[in-house]
């Protein structure tokens, strides 16, 4: 089955047209205007070209990765000075001058390069979740020690136990306490003050 390719251009390159030499390469590739992008109803792609100027590529590319997950590889100008590296959600590069052979390592390489960066935008979600639960319970265990006049140690045992107790997660127990006291807090600041008049 030949590798599908969606081909998305701007302002297209005249002089040497991706979509031409992709074809020849036996690759299936649809083209269309950049503009017409929310219309597009296929979807069933494996890789994207984009064809369009250095200015407003950033642009293109928050179009593009807002409703694909694909490998995407931008056809720029070789006879453009690069002014700076290509944004990080570009997974390749591909350019006029390339030789057939050229063309089609880049697409591999452009492949992988996709493969990895969705893998460490994985794992850095994951890291990013596992700190923000760390610190949750971080906080809760400092409250209770502060409440209870307990260790850190002490208060971390008694939510571990909970959680044990409850079959929860332990992030969920942390999430309670400190809802909790925000509760008790705002229930405690609200209450009116009582004056003594006697005096």
């Amino acid at each position: 089955m030949k590798t599908r390719i969606l081909h998305i251009h701007d302002i297209p390159t005249t002089k040497c047209r991706v979509d031409v030499r992709l074809k020849e390469l036996n690759y299936w590739v649809a083209s269309i205007p950049a503009e017409t992008l929310p219309t597009l109803q296929q979807r069933r792609f494996d890789i994207l070209v984009l064809d369009v100027p250095a200015c407003r590529l950033k642009q293109w590319l928050h179009e593009v990765n807002s409703r694909f997950s694909l490998p995407l590889l931008w056809w720029c100008e070789e006879r453009k000075p690069a002014t700076a590296a290509p944004h990080d959600k570009v997974d390749g590069v591909l350019c006029c001058g390339m030789n057939d052979n050229e063309l089609q390592w880049s697409l591999l390489l452009g492949v992988k390069n996709h493969q990895r960066r969705l893998h460490l935008e994985r794992e850095y979600q994951f890291l990013a979740t596992k700190f923000q639960e760390k610190k949750l319970v971080d906080d809760a265990k400092i409250m209770l020690s502060k409440i209870n006049n307990i260790s850190e140690t002490t208060a971390y045992e008694m939510m571990r136990t909970q959680a044990m107790n409850e079959r929860k997660k332990l992030v969920d127990i942390a999430q309670a306490v400190l809802s909790t006291n925000s509760l008790l807090v705002k229930a405690s600041s609200s209450k009116p003050k009582k004056y003594d008049y006697t005096q």
